[in-house]
């Protein structure tokens, strides 16, 4: 899924914490957020899943504006590098966690779930 993020602004408050983001992924590349703690890395990432609502600019996925989409709606997961995994799960188990809770009628069988977690590994 390819997504445009444009001109993305949020503030918490009087507080700027993302000015003017954008940014352009391609659909199938892989792309890190790299920054100091408190740069505004998980703000971004809760926007574009649609845990947060950026204080203005858009979010495209594929073309189409999912900036008013409920978080359920825009099916986007993200796994912490330490926070936030379950300990009791291997690393591939966390990473499929997304898919294997999704509706019946939405959900990957087990097949096409281990293909894409293993895709994924294998990018890292």
């Amino acid at each position: 899924m390819s997504i445009e993020i444009a001109n993305i602004k949020k503030s918490f408050g009087r507080t700027q914490v993302l000015n003017d983001i954008s940014l352009d992924i391609p659909s199938g590349q892989m792309v890190a957020l790299l920054g100091p703690s408190g740069s505004g890395k998980t703000t971004l990432l809760r926007i574009i899943a649609g845990l947060e609502h950026q204080t203005s600019g858009h979010i495209r996925f594929h073309g189409t504006d999912v900036s008013r989409l409920h978080a359920r709606d825009r099916k986007v997961g993200f796994v912490f590098q330490h926070y936030a995994l379950f300990r009791h799960m291997t690393v591939f188990d966390n990473i499929a966690f997304g898919l294997t809770v999704l509706p019946r009628r939405e959900r990957p069988d087990a097949a096409a779930i281990k293909a894409k977690v293993t895709k994924l590994l294998e990018m890292v």
